[in-house]
Order: structure tokens, then sequence, then C-alpha cells
């Protein structure tokens, strides 16, 4: 369980979840804020990937 919790395996778990509700927004009902916290989320993971790799 600790090695999910490391910073590594997180951001990917964070760039899954975002690729998750991107997805998920490709249903009407889930589009309006799907999409935009599908991006955000995305978007966090990837960067929290470089910043971790600095």
């Amino acid at each position: 369980m600790k090695e999910c919790l490391k910073p590594h395996p997180l951001l990917h778990s964070l760039s899954g979840v975002g690729l998750g509700l991107l997805l998920a927004g490709l249903v009407p009902s889930l589009a309006a804020s799907g999409v935009l916290l599908g991006i955000i989320l995305i978007v966090a993971g990837v960067g929290g990937e470089f910043m971790m790799k600095k």
C-alpha cells in the first residue's frame, strides 16, 4: 500500500482519473464538468511528472 502513495504512482493515478473524466465527457450529461475537470487533472499529472524528474 505504501508503494501506491509515493509521488510517481500517485501522479499516474491522477492522470488516469483525468483521462477517465475526459472520456466520460463524451456522455452529454457529464460533458459540462467532466471534460474541464479531466483536462485539469491530466495537466496536473503531467506537470507533476516533469517536476518529479528534475
